[in-house]
């Protein structure tokens, strides 16, 4: 959490793939248990703190640790609401709780420990600082869960992201914790401390060990607890390990204050050469509680056979034991994240680490594994990126993880395999390493705000390609290896129940991921041959939107202003044109949301329903059992529409319906694959559509496109030369009357800045927009609005450039006047 090195156990939460409400149990702190089990699990009253400073009342209905994820209905909210951990401070559950005190899961005495309170500390992302106690704490990937006391025996449990705390401190060293479970005498931690400073090589829970003042499983306990502590200063860890003194460390971090670009830990070992890369290791698991151990003791067959070899030496991992469900496990690097998730991921159990020797490791892989094999990898693309900056926003953050999750199940999928094709078997499989990598690909492309998955197959032992389309643009996201591919597209096509054995045709499906995973995701599903005999696959994401605010499209307020009027008559024809991808039916939603009131009947026939809004009757038409747009409509026509929504005129017989809908009473909007208003007109006139009819319903054509939005965080300022206000000028006034001088005076009069000239902005790059430039998007809009001069032209069956100029001539503003306002404007 304050660092996510110091949070290496993750909760064992129970069927967390599923994460559904009734299967969530919310952790009990160490040596503490709730008393009813059913306040562990169900929905609950809780406050919710938001990093924009709301705060909300109501209820809890699921918490989703691995997706990040809760679910919440506010009092007085007619549903409830997914919210990304990523957008809150904190969450407290409101109704207090009975815990009670349990016996340690290890102890050589079986005594039992008092339950202490800790004073917490953390400074919030929002610069609030966090203080309070705590009856003993659960840190995990996800957060940190906190238990404050009340009367009788009960506690207020709260959660805190880690993504909302900068820092965070729950202090007690690791020999008082020992102190604190009658493992070992004060005394003897004592004399351990005056020894390890002389020898200024030996962690505490190592001299501990070997000179057995604490048995190792006395000293599993203890890392039992301590692994839950967030961690000190590197620093500070040093000094308390004996390595360094004060006056070294004020002298080191004097430098870095000058560098700011070099970690202490780097300073003290290559500056300074004060301490090894040994030690700073060493200090580094210390603080966290890690103890070192000796590998020299006998491993049982049943706990070597919970790590397979490969995974194991790759890894560098040796099994040890079993405490309380948990293995133990020695690794070089107790921090590293994607090595604990791994193992955890392979062994289905919650992993504690210790660390040992470099040397000892590789001497007890080799005496109980025999030599190590080659292993397979996978390297997501976005690694080097991510190298880029040693303090990454919470979006890097969140990639970090993402590329250490998608490795870690690449990897098991490797072990699995042993290297070898994968067996198509495993698309079937609910449990597999396959099974997960595919979900993962979805939740991370849901997570990223993808529009579409690429999976791009090549022949021979070249990878497979992931691409994710992000606001309008490919980006790649992971290589798999050769042996993946088929296996891949395989379990794709099982989620979307196409045929498994059809390689020679495309195919098209739909995968309803609620099925498998916690996103409530729909996917329309394509997959195409290719060369060889290989398949691509392409998966459009349909995430269950909310519709946006009429008044936050980004329309121009005279647009805006005009569109309201339009929609509001009780009758007519309301299009929305552009290309794929272009945002026609958020608009449209939008639209509906205006009008959207209870004297207003609303039917609507989409395909599929990528947007749900209460009030509205919605309905997805399915072709293949003869359930068109047509047939649709018809049967809203008897059903009293006051407003109709068809998603698409996609031919002759909806478009015809729709005008004498339009003509009966009913207010339609529609949709067009056309590239401008003006086209739209033409498009419908080609259809066969009587042009007198169409005329007389036409109400307007809205045409939009969606362009890249400058990173707020990172556009650069710069004053344009005349010649580049003058060019964007001419492209203003093109096809138009307007006098390109008499626009730049204009521009200046509207765009002028403190220096009395019109300010522009180009991209730059940061980590908040993965260093592109761009983060997210604008709409680009042109409306024609069906006047006298218009309708005119429609019943003489005009042609394109006939409209267009009576359209700006009546005011239109085309999509590239548009465009340029809002480069103007530094959107």
């Amino acid at each position: 959490m304050c660092d996510k090195a110091a949070m290496i156990a993750k909760l064992n939460w129970e069927n967390h793939s599923d994460a559904s409400v009734e299967e969530f149990r919310w952790p009990a702190p160490p040596y503490l248990e709730f008393v009813l089990e059913k306040d562990r699990s169900g929905w609950a009253d809780c406050l919710l703190s938001f990093r924009n400073g709301r705060h909300l009342t109501g209820q809890l209905r699921s918490f989703q640790a691995d997706a990040a994820l809760l679910t919440f209905q506010a009092d007085g909210a007619a549903e409830a609401v997914s919210h990304p951990f990523s957008a809150l401070l904190k969450l407290q559950l409101l109704q207090p709780v009975r815990m009670s005190q349990r016996t340690p899961p290890v102890s050589a005495t079986e005594t039992v420990r008092p339950v202490e309170r800790y004073s917490f500390r953390i400074q919030l992302v929002n610069g609030e600082k966090f203080l309070g106690v705590t009856l003993g704490y659960v840190s995990a990937l996800c957060g940190l869960f906190l238990y404050f006391p009340e009367d009788n025996d009960e506690v207020i449990r709260c959660f805190v992201p880690a993504q909302a705390a900068q820092t965070c401190n729950i202090d007690a060293p690791f020999g008082q914790v020992l102190i604190d479970q009658n493992a070992v005498s004060p005394e003897a931690v004592g004399v351990a401390l005056n020894l390890q400073a002389l020898m200024r090589t030996q962690r505490l829970g190592q001299y501990l060990t070997a000179n057995q003042f604490v048995s190792q499983e006395q000293l599993s306990a203890a890392l039992e607890l301590k692994r839950d502590r967030p961690k000190q200063k590197l620093g500070e860890a040093l000094i308390e390990l004996g390595f360094i003194t004060s006056s070294e460390l004020d002298l080191a971090l004097g430098g870095d204050a000058r560098e700011r670009t070099m970690p202490i830990g780097q300073i003290l070992q290559r500056k300074m050469g004060i301490v090894d890369e040994q030690a700073i290791n060493g200090a580094m698991a210390n603080r966290l509680g890690i103890p070192t151990v000796d590998l020299k003791a006998k491993i049982a067959l049943d706990i070597l056979a919970k790590i397979p070899a490969a995974i194991a030496h790759r890894r560098r991992a040796m099994p040890l034991c079993e405490a309380e469900g948990a293995l133990v496990v020695a690794i070089e690097n107790p921090m590293d994240n994607a090595v604990l998730e791994e193992l955890r991921l392979i062994t289905r159990m919650k992993i504690l680490p210790v660390t040992a020797s470099a040397q000892d490791i590789s001497a007890s892989l080799t005496s109980h594994y025999g030599p190590a094999p080659i292993g397979a990898t996978a390297t997501p693309v976005m690694a080097d990126r991510r190298k880029r900056s040693r303090l990454a926003p919470p979006a890097a953050e969140s990639a970090q993880r993402t590329e250490a999750g998608v490795q870690e199940l690449i990897s098991r999928l490797a072990a699995e395999s042993d290297n070898q094709d994968i067996a198509e078997q495993q698309a079937v499989s609910s449990n597999s390493a396959l099974v997960g990598l595919v979900n993962r690909i979805i939740l991370d492309a849901v997570q990223q705000k993808a529009s579409d998955i690429h999976i791009e197959a090549n022949l021979g032992p070249k990878t497979t390609r992931v691409r994710f389309r992000k606001d309008g643009s490919l980006v790649n996201y992971l290589e798999l290896p050769s042996q993946f591919r088929n296996a891949v597209v395989s379990r794709i096509k099982i989620m979307s129940q196409l045929d498994i054995t059809e390689r020679r045709k495309p195919q098209d499906g739909k995968i309803d991921f609620s099925r498998f995973g916690p996103a409530p995701v729909e996917l329309r599903v394509a997959t195409v041959p290719t060369t060889g005999g290989l398949e691509d696959v392409v998966m459009r994401v349909l995430a269950a939107a909310k519709p946006v605010p009429i008044d936050d499209l980004g329309l121009e307020q005279g647009a805006l202003n005009t569109i309201k009027r339009l929609i509001s008559k009780p009758h007519g024809l309301f299009l929305v044109c552009g290309p794929t991808g272009s945002g026609k039916t958020t608009t449209l939603h939008s639209l509906l949301a205006f009008l959207n009131t209870l004297e207003r009947k609303i039917w609507t026939a989409e395909d599929p329903i990528e947007i749900t809004q209460a009030g509205l009757r919605q309905v997805q038409v399915n072709a293949k059992i003869g359930w068109t747009f047509a047939a649709a409509m018809r049967s809203f026509m008897r059903a009293d529409p006051d407003v109709i929504m068809v998603g698409e005129m996609r031919d002759a017989e909806t478009a015809k319906i729709g005008i004498e809908a339009s003509l009966t009473g009913h207010l339609v909007l529609s949709t067009l694959h056309t590239n401008s208003a003006p086209e739209s007109i033409v498009r419908l006139l080609d259809l066969g559509m009587d042009p007198f009819n169409f005329a007389d319903a036409l109400l307007g054509v809205l045409a939009q496109r969606l362009a890249r939005r400058l990173c707020p965080e990172c556009k650069l300022k710069y004053t344009p030369t005349p010649v580049e206000l003058e060019e964007l000028a001419a492209q203003y006034c093109n096809e138009t009357a307007i006098d390109a001088r008499k626009q730049v005076k204009t521009w200046n009069a509207r765009y002028f800045g403190d220096n009395g000239k019109i300010t522009l902005f180009r991209a730059h790059g940061c980590e908040h927009c993965d260093r592109t430039g761009y983060q997210g998007r604008i709409g680009l809009c042109e409306l024609l609005v069906a006047d006298a001069a218009i309708k005119r032209l429609l019943q003489s069956k005009s042609q394109v450039p006939d409209v267009k100029s009576a359209a700006i001539a009546a005011g239109m503003r085309s999509l590239r006047q548009d465009g340029i306002e809002k480069v103007l404007q530094g959107i």
